[in-house]
């Protein structure tokens, strides 16, 4: 029942950043701190310098700090760039710095770069042959929630007991299926506290799993829940508004398979100019509310060693409510 949200509009330079980011967390221990961006304050001026990303990590009782800087751009990086990171490493005290480039290094910056201690990085696309043989699997499947409102019944207020509402009651009222569920159709007569349908379905999921007990392969199923109240409560209707008793809202939930197969998943490759190189697989669901949902894996280009793999990832967990869930 919630609207569905566009994915973040992040440019690409900045999706080159986090994903690095994304790829040296996963290449270290545990415990490392990975900020990306980060600022961090100079030794020499006191000001916040920023960085596109930073690493932080207990080496006994000192911390180590490493920075990293990003270029995508279509030439090798030279000797100025270097320079320049060289500069700023020494301002905030930085222990190393990896430069990480989409298009590699002149020579003369390879050589900069190795007596001011920066540490290059190259970071370029693979194709699906290319990737590890223990990354390559065929598909990811995403599984998205959905929600639509099947109908919302209505009893009016009424003394005495209460009982459970009969939906075939004579004295039921509807809703039309045009009634918006964001529109805040309840009022709480003493505070003049507004609320929804969809708050409604909000205090639902902050109760109980709506979906608990669906098969992900099954037909829509139609679960029906009361909201009881003591009077003090008005319902906006067609006909008017009416003192409330009761709402039954009826749901219709069911899972949405998403496949996202290997061609269509990023891969990577990160590698030092000298050295072995990493490289990822991440699966990225396309659907448009799931923001940033992934599943990657990531290990040297040339192992076997299944201990070397690294499988994370981004999605919902059991604690989040109302994730991608469509009206």
């Amino acid at each position: 029942m919630k609207t569905p949200s566009c994915k973040r509009e992040i440019p690409e330079w900045r999706r080159f950043e986090e994903l690095v980011s994304r790829i040296e967390a996963d290449a270290g221990p545990l415990g490392l701190i990975v900020v990306s961006p980060d600022r961090i304050r100079s030794k020499i001026t006191g000001r916040f310098r920023e960085v596109d990303a930073s690493i932080r990590a207990k080496v006994g009782t000192a911390e180590v700090l490493v920075t990293i800087e990003c270029r995508r751009r279509g030439h090798k990086q030279d000797v100025t760039w270097i320079e320049q990171l060289a500069t700023k490493k020494q301002a905030i005290g930085a222990s190393r710095t990896i430069a990480v480039s989409s298009s590699g290094f002149s020579p003369e910056a390879v050589a900069v770069a190795q007596h001011h201690g920066i540490d290059l990085r190259e970071l370029s696309e693979v194709s699906a042959a290319e990737i590890n043989q223990m990354m390559r699997l065929s598909f990811v499947l995403f599984t998205h929630k959905r929600c639509m409102v099947a109908q919302i019944s209505l009893r009016p207020f009424r003394e005495g007991p209460w009982v459970l509402p009969d939906p075939g009651d004579s004295e039921m009222l509807f809703l039309p299926n045009t009634t918006n569920p964001f529109a805040p159709i309840f009022r709480n007569l003493d505070t003049g506290t507004a609320w929804s349908i969809n708050d409604l379905w909000l205090q639902l999921q902050d109760a109980t799993d709506p979906f608990a007990g669906l098969d992900k392969f099954s037909p829509p199923v139609v679960r029906t829940v009361c909201f009881p109240y003591p009077g003090d409560v008005s319902v906006k209707t067609p006909s008017g508004e009416v003192r409330l008793g009761d709402v039954l809202l009826s749901l219709r939930l069911w899972f949405e398979l998403e496949q996202v197969d290997l061609e269509s998943a990023h891969k990577v490759e990160y590698k030092a100019p000298s050295g072995e190189a990493l490289q990822r697989v991440e699966f990225v669901s396309t659907e448009p509310s799931a923001e940033d949902w992934r599943i990657s894996l990531q290990m040297p280009k040339n192992s076997s060693d299944p201990k070397q793999l690294r499988v994370g990832g981004n999605w919902p967990t059991h604690t989040s409510k109302n994730d991608n869930t469509g009206s």
